[in-house]
């Protein structure tokens, strides 16, 4: 009797854990994407069928904004929210805007840019640092030494286990930013010497690796698989490919609440609506003996249903925490927006780091601003006051000192001393290379080329 309920509760765990990768692989799609998951549903399963909804679509709402960087007001019928759409970052684009953020000299910088250049679709660095430098002009005089240093520099950028060579150093990375424990030892163990014994199969897994590592106890290694689990698979995970996205809907949108401040309304038509077929469900339920393959039909409408719930659930708690912390970025613009980090946004949810990656991923945000993705307001590099929790977002600082620029004297521009001075008035304190540096970001030329023009 013993041994029946200990292979039930193993094959229960086995469903589970299956369907809470289905659910972190749904979360994880475009709406695009789970538009032809549902489609194939569909064709699978004739107990799910499409809602058809009587009701119209939602619209989002204009309002006038005061976008100083801009220079534009979303009332005006010339111009459409979804004209200023925010692209979705690649990580070639995120590791480039980091380098000024990083105490590094010129030339240093400019090693850690050609690295970054290298890095494959995935944030690998797979050519070795012989190979850049022969691939690399000869009058730069790249020396081994330097750039061994510059690749150093460049993996302490995020995401962790950037600019790695494969899959183990990447997850060893990654395993570095946590704290201490045993079980990160051991979850280390089975990186360095144990990864290819690890399958879908959680309980195989533990049962193997008891076996080749004594020293630790199951609970133990069954903690260390679940936090080797909840590392990104590879660095460039959850950000942007180089193709332009096709075709983007809203997942969400961002409107004024009555108390004059910012909510969050969910967009229904960003995915598909469908639902379980009652009729067809009762007389399978009055068949006194049901076949398997229609039980398990049942199941599986139930469990799809709850993972597109539970994926709405996520980006709208998501999108809520953004709106909460972010309320002036949607009435001024960029040059409010305050730095946020994922791993808080996961501590304040309850949910995992990667959880949060997932729910970010492709997912876009529609406001009187434009259109954001979700992304855009995480990982933004926090400066100022030594970098304090009082710090703001690059972004915030790149507009600021277009904004100063714009209304500079034309026969006396500013130079980038000046420039700092002015930011350093404002309790902004970064050296004058970052200054240049998001100058010329923003393709604002030299105070010598502007007092020319």
């Amino acid at each position: 009797m013993n041994g029946t309920n200990f292979q039930l509760k193993l094959k229960q765990t086995q469903l589970l854990n299956q369907a809470m990768q289905q659910s972190l692989r749904i979360l994880q799609m475009s709406g695009l994407e789970v538009e032809r998951e549902v489609e194939d549903w569909l064709a699978d399963n004739p107990l799910l069928e499409r809602t058809e909804s009587d009701e119209p679509p939602y619209e989002m709402p204009q309002y006038t904004a005061d976008i100083a960087h801009r220079h534009l007001s979303l009332d005006d019928d010339n111009v459409s929210a979804w004209e200023n759409l925010a692209e979705e970052e690649t990580l070639n684009a995120y590791l480039h805007k980091q380098v000024s953020e990083h105490p590094l000299s010129p030339i240093e910088a400019a090693r850690v840019h050609i690295l970054i250049d290298f890095l494959d679709e995935k944030g690998y660095l797979t050519e070795s640092i012989e190979e850049i430098i022969e691939n690399t002009p000869l009058e730069w005089m790249l020396e081994e030494e330097d750039m061994e240093l510059a690749l150093e520099q460049l993996q302490k950028f995020d995401p962790p286990g950037i600019a790695t060579q494969n899959l183990s150093q990447s997850l060893l990375h990654q395993l570095d930013q946590l704290p201490p424990s045993q079980e990160r030892r051991c979850a280390a163990h089975i990186v360095m010497h144990h990864l290819e014994h690890i399958s879908q199969n959680t309980p195989k897994n533990i049962n193997k690796l008891s076996k080749l590592l004594p020293d630790y106890s199951e609970d133990t290694i069954k903690s260390a698989l679940e936090m080797i689990s909840s590392l990104h698979p590879y660095p460039a995970y959850g950000f942007a490919g180089n193709e332009p996205t096709a075709y983007v809907r809203p997942d969400v949108f961002v409107q004024k609440n009555s108390q004059g401040g910012w909510t969050v309304v969910s967009n229904q038509d960003s995915m598909p609506q469908i639902h379980i077929n009652t009729e067809l469900a009762e007389a399978l339920q009055d068949c006194e003996e049901l076949d398997p393959v229609w039980r398990e039909k049942i199941t599986s409408a139930k469990q799809k249903l709850d993972m597109l719930q539970q994926r709405k659930n996520t980006i709208h708690r998501v999108a809520e925490y953004i709106v909460e912390r972010q309320q002036d970025f949607f009435t001024f613009g960029e040059i409010a927006l305050a730095p946020m980090l994922i791993k808080d946004c996961a501590n304040e949810l309850d949910l995992a780091e990667s959880t949060i990656s997932r729910a970010v991923n492709s997912k876009y945000l529609a406001c009187p601003q434009g259109l954001f993705a979700l992304r855009f307001f995480f990982n933004q590099n926090a400066v100022g006051n030594n970098q304090s929790e009082d710090g703001i977002s690059a972004h915030a600082i790149r507009s600021l000192i277009s904004q100063i620029v714009a209304n500079e004297d034309k026969h006396k521009p500013l130079s980038d001393n000046d420039l700092q001075q002015l930011l350093k008035q404002q309790g902004i304190n970064i050296a004058r290379r970052t200054v240049a540096k998001y100058r010329e970001q923003l393709g604002i030329p030299t105070v010598q080329q502007r007092r020319h023009t």
